[in-house]
């Protein structure tokens, strides 16, 4: 049989257990409370993360597309400017009666297939036309060299070999025709006695890579302006009325 001492000393130690476990479970209710509470904060933390996130993508678009737009009108104006200095060589002070026209074709699937693999530009296929670049660049050349009323053209597609055939009619015709010397330009242009000058504000006159998958792309860079460093087109064709 126990004595009293040592009922006494049991119950003790039983209350010493309950309060322990006591204890514990409260030390267990704060942490959950603990928890919840940074769990919440989280998700919380989270939630403006992901609108923060969703925020700065559309700006980035924004920005993107508003320096996309900048740098094309530079771009333009870089090139009106220097076919207006070029006029003033060919037609004196006839050139500030002229207004000048540009027509630009590209091959989209082509060009937006290289862009893409040098990692410089995305062009939507919303731009692709479903005629071939060539016919509609030709139609357009002949419309303009045959009209009296186009003082002077100016031919950026020497790339390509294939306008040869479209050229060799206006052979020697200086007056009329003038050739921009971009990249790729190829050689047997220089036989058809016709006048090749760059614009180097807006056209290199040296390839950054060769074309990939048959396609010609003719690189324009325009230093000058800090927003772009590359400009790539197909078959540029700028006309003066």
């Amino acid at each position: 049989m126990l004595g009293d001492a040592e009922i006494q000393a049991l119950d003790d130690h039983l209350g010493n257990v309950l309060r322990e476990n006591q204890q514990h479970h409260e030390n267990i209710q704060g942490l959950l409370q603990q928890f919840h509470l940074l769990l919440d904060n989280y998700n919380r933390l989270k939630s403006d993360y992901e609108e923060e996130k969703e925020a700065r993508e559309k700006y980035k678009k924004l920005a993107r597309g508003q320096v996309w737009a900048e740098g094309g009108m530079k771009a333009a104006q870089l090139l009106n400017d220097s076919i207006k200095e070029l006029l003033n060589d060919q037609l004196g002070s006839q050139a500030d009666q002229c207004r000048v026209m540009v027509r630009i074709y590209s091959n989209i699937l082509g060009l937006s297939k290289t862009l893409a693999r040098a990692g410089l530009v995305e062009v939507g296929s919303n731009l692709t036309t479903g005629a071939p670049v060539h016919s509609h660049h030709s139609e357009m050349f002949r419309l303009f060299a045959d009209n009296n009323q186009c003082k002077h053209i100016f031919f950026a597609g020497c790339h390509d070999a294939g306008y040869l055939s479209l050229l060799t009619p206006y052979r020697g015709k200086a007056d009329r025709i003038t050739l921009i010397k971009t990249a790729s330009f190829h050689p047997e242009y220089d036989k058809l006695g016709l006048p090749v000058r760059e614009i180097s504000a807006v056209f290199t006159s040296t390839s950054a890579s060769p074309p990939v998958g048959g396609n010609n792309i003719t690189t324009a860079t325009r230093p000058v302006c800090r927003h772009f460093q590359k400009v790539t087109y197909q078959n540029h064709l700028v006309n003066t009325i």
